[in-house]
C-alpha cells in the first residue's frame, strides 16, 4: 500500500529523533567510558609505587651532563698532582736529609708567580723545627731581594742579625728568624704566602717591601703581569694552586709565544732586566697611580689577614740611594722637569754647600726617574698610614735611620752598593732599627731582657763576614752594573771576561757568582785550602760562617774542632764537640769528647761517650784503647783487660797497646 505524503514526513521525523537519540547515547557511552578509564588510572597511580616524574628524569640527565666535565677536571687535577706538574710549589719543604726534624723555604716554590722567567729566584735557606718548641719564638721575614740581604746573602742579611740580638734578649726562649724574602717579588706574592705561615705559628712578622712593586712578578709594569686590578690578581693567585689552572695558564703562555717575538722575562740579561715590561713609568702617570693603588690594596689585604691571626707585622719604610745614583730614565712631561736636569742641579747645590737644597733635589730627582726600580715617596706615607690604621701593625723608620746616619741626610755609598740594596753597615743598621721597634712595641708574650743586649760593634763582628763574603757580594754587584739599566749594552770585553783574581778568596767568590759554585761547598773548600797552608785562624773564620748560618749541621762544629785538636787546644774544641754531639752523636765526636772528658778526670760521662763512640762503630781502634785506658784510670783492670784484648785482635800494633799490655798485665797480677 503507499505511503501518503503526511505519513512520509512523520517516519522521516521520527527516524531523525532516533538517530539523535543514538548519538547522543554513544556520546554518553564514550564519556562514561573515558571517565571510567581515568578513574582506574587514578586507582591504579594510588595503589602502585611511585613512578620517577618526567621532571626528575630531566633533573639527572643534566646533573649527569655537568658532572662529567667535572669529573674530568677532578681526574685531570689527580693526575697533574700525581705526575708531580710544575713540581712542588709549597712555600716550605722538609729535606730528607735532615729527617724531617726541620723545615726549609722551598726554593722553587716562585713557580708560582713567574709564568715567563725560566730561571727562578730563590729564598734563603734558614732552617726551622716542623714542630715548634713549647720555648719557641718564631719569626718570619718577607720581602724582596733587600729583605733576603743581596748581594750578600747568608750571614749578610739583616734577619740574621736581628736574630742574634733577639736571642741575647730572649735567653730563656728558642729562637727562629726565618727569611723567605725573595728577589724580584713585591706585595702580591708577601699576600699569598701567609696562609702556609700562619700554619707555622708566627709570633711576629718582619716586612720590607715596596721597590719591586711595579717590576716585580705581577706587578702592573712587570713582564710577568696579570693586569692592574689587584682583587682579580689576588684572585688569579688562590686558583693558580691548582695545577689545572697552571697547566692551562701555561699553555696560554706558550701558544701566546708562538705569535710573539719574544720577551724581556724569556731573554738573556740579568733577572732586573728580564722582570721589566713597560720602561717608561713617569711620576703622576696613569700607570704610577697603579702601582701605587696596587700597594696600598695589597697592604692592606695582607695587615687584613695578620690582624685576624692576631700576629704583630712591623713593617720597613723604604730607602734607596739618594746621592750617589743618577736616575736610570729621564723624560720631561708637561708638569715636570727632566730627572737628570733636577739631579744636575742637586750636585750643583751640594758643591755649593746648601745641604737643605742638595736633599730636596736629590729626592725630587729620585721620584722623576721614569725607570721605578726605586720605590716612591708616596709609598712611605703609605705605610706609616697603614700602620696607624691597624693595632698591631708597626712602622719601622729605616728610611729615616739611613738618613741620621748620613752625612746631612744624604744617603749614598756609605750604606749602598748600588741604587738600594745596602752594604754591610746598612744591613747593621736594619737589623739595629727593627730591633728598637720591636722592643719599643713591648709585645705582652716575650719578656726581652735588654740589659743583655750587646754593643752594636759586636753584632757586626757576629756576622762572621769573611773576605770570601765580601768579594760574594762584591761580584754581585760588578755583573748587575756591568748591564742594563747601568749601562745600555754589557761590555763583552768587560766583567766578568777579563777580570783578574786578587786571592783565593775572591777567585772562590767568583765562581760562586759566575758559575754557580754553592756558597757553603766553596766556603769548605776555602777553609781546608786555609789549613793546608797553616793559616789556621782563617779556616776557622770560614767554618764559624757556616756554623752561623747552618747551626743544624753538625760538620762546621766538627771541622772547627779538628784544627783545635790538632793545636791540642781542648778548652776550644770542647764546646765546638758538644755542639755537634747535640746535633748528631757521630763515632768521631763521642770518641774524642769521651777522651777529653777523662782527660778532665769525668770518668764517669767519659766512659759512657766511649762507650757510645763503639756501640756506632765497633772495631773503632782508637775508641777501645781510650775506653781500657779510663777503666784502668777507674781501675776496674778486669774491664780493662777485656777491651784491650778486642783491640790487639783486630790489631796488635795499635801504637801504645804494648806498652799498656805490660803496664795492666802489672795490675791485673797484683789483683
Amino acid at each position: 500500500m503507499a505511503l501518503t505524503t503526511k505519513q512520509k514526513s512523520y517516519i522521516q521525523k521520527n527516524a531523525a529523533s532516533k538517530s539523535a537519540r543514538r548519538i547522543a547515547a554513544d556520546l554518553k557511552a564514550d564519556e562514561a567510558e573515558v571517565s571510567a578509564y581515568l578513574t582506574q588510572l587514578k586507582e591504579k597511580e594510588a595503589t602502585s609505587a611511585p613512578s620517577e616524574p618526567a621532571g626528575s628524569r630531566r633533573l639527572l640527565f643534566y646533573t649527569v651532563m655537568l658532572a662529567i666535565p667535572v669529573l674530568f677536571f677532578v681526574l685531570l687535577e689527580a693526575g697533574l698532582r700525581m705526575g708531580n706538574y710544575r713540581g712542588d710549589l709549597s712555600l716550605f719543604v722538609y729535606p730528607q736529609s735532615l729527617e724531617g726534624r726541620y723545615a726549609v723555604p722551598n726554593p722553587n716554590f716562585t713557580g708560582r708567580y713567574f709564568f715567563q722567567t725560566s730561571t727562578l729566584p730563590s729564598p734563603s735557606d734558614d732552617v726551622f723545627l716542623t714542630q715548634k718548641p713549647e720555648n719557641g719564638f718564631r719569626v718570619f721575614v718577607m720581602g724582596g731581594s733587600t729583605a733576603n740581604g743581596y748581594p750578600y746573602g747568608f750571614n749578610g742579611s739583616f734577619g740574621r742579625s736581628f736574630r742574634d740580638m733577639l736571642q741575647d734578649m730572649a735567653p730563656d726562649r728558642h729562637v727562629e728568624v726565618v727569611n723567605v724574602a725573595t728577589s724580584a717579588i713585591n706585595s702580591y706574592s708577601i699576600f699569598d704566602q701567609i696562609p702556609e705561615i700562619l700554619r707555622y705559628e708566627p709570633d711576629a712578622i718582619l716586612i720590607y717591601a715596596g721597590h719591586n712593586e711595579y717590576y716585580g712578578a705581577l706587578g702592573v709594569a712587570s713582564a710577568e703581569t696579570f693586569g692592574a686590578f689587584p682583587g682579580f690578581v689576588r684572585a688569579y693567585l688562590r686558583l693558580q694552586r691548582y695545577r689545572t689552572f697552571m697547566l692551562l695558564r701555561d699553555g696560554i703562555v706558550r701558544l701566546s709565544g708562538v705569535f710573539a717575538s719574544g720577551s724581556a722575562a724569556t731573554g738573556s740579561g740579568t733577572l732586573m732586566q728580564r722582570m721589566v715590561g713597560e720602561q717608561l713609568i713617569p711620576l703622576d702617570s696613569q700607570l704610577y697611580e697603579l702601582g701605587r693603588l696596587q700597594f696600598e690594596s695589597n697592604l692592606n689585604a695582607i695587615m687584613r689577614r695578620f690582624e685576624r691571626a692576631d700576629v704583630p707585622v712591623f713593617i720597613g719604610t723604604l730607602t734607596s740611594n739618594l746621592k750617589d745614583h743618577h736616575p736610570f730614565l729621564s723624560v720631561e712631561s708637561e708638569n715636570h722637569p727632566p730627572a737628570d736636569a733636577v739631579f744636575a742641579q742637586a750636585l750643583q747645590a751640594y758643591e755649593a754647600g746648601d745641604f737643605g737644597l742638595a736633599f730636596e733635589r736629590f729626592v725630587y730627582a729620585k721620584e722623576l726617574d721614569a725607570l721605578r726600580f726605586r720605590a716612591p715617596e708616596s709609598f712611605n706615607t703609605l705605610i706609616r698610614a697603614t700602620a696607624d690604621r691597624f693595632p698591631n701593625v708597626f712602622a719601622v723608620p729605616v728610611h729615616e735611620a739611613f738618613k741620621r746616619e748620613s752625612e746631612h741626610r744624604l744617603i749614598g755609598f756609605n750604606l749602598m752598593t748600588e741604587h738600594l740594596h745596602p752594604n754591610i753597615p746598612g744591613f747593621h743598621l736594619m737589623a739595629r732599627t727593627f730591633m728598637e721597634s720591636f722592643k719599643e712595641a713591648g709585645l705582652p708574650f716575650v719578656s726581652l731582657q735588654t740589659d743583655r743586649l750587646q754593643s752594636w760593634q759586636h753584632y757586626i763582628q757576629r756576622m762572621e763576614l769573611t773576605e770570601f763574603d765580601h768579594r760574594v757580594g762584591e761580584h754581585r754587584v760588578k755583573l748587575l752594573m756591568n748591564a742594563w739599566p747601568f749601562v745600555e749594552q754589557r761590555d763583552p770585553r768587560g766583567y766578568p771576561r777579563n777580570y783578574r783574581f786578587t786571592s783565593e778568596a775572591d777567585s772562590m767568590a767568583f765562581l760562586v757568582v759566575n758559575e754557580g759554585r754553592r756558597w757553603d761547598q766553596s766556603k769548605v773548600e776555602l777553609a781546608g785550602l786555609y789549613e793546608n797552608q797553616g793559616r789556621f785562624e782563617l779556616a776557622l773564620a770560614e767554618y764559624r760562617g757556616l756554623m752561623r748560618a747552618q747551626p743544624f749541621n753538625d760538620s762546621p762544629f766538627i771541622f772547627a774542632a779538628r784544627i783545635w785538636l790538632g793545636l791540642n787546644n781542648f778548652e776550644e774544641a770542647r764546646p765546638l764537640l758538644e755542639r755537634a754531639y747535640q746535633i748528631e752523636a757521630s763515632a768521631f765526636t763521642t770518641r774524642m769528647l769521651g777522651a777529653i772528658e777523662v782527660d778532665a778526670g769525668n770518668l764517669d760521662r767519659g766512659i759512657a761517650l766511649l762507650e757510645e763512640s763503639l756501640a756506632i762503630e765497633p772495631d773503632d781502634m782508637q775508641a777501645l784503647f781510650n775506653l781500657s785506658g779510663a777503666y784502668g784510670l777507674k781501675r776496674d783492670f778486669q774491664k780493662a783487660d777485656d777491651i784491650l784484648r778486642r783491640l790487639e785482635r783486630i790489631n796488635p800494633n795499635f801504637p801504645g797497646a804494648a806498652a799498656w799490655r805490660q803496664q795492666l798485665n802489672r795490675h791485673l797480677s797484683r789483683n
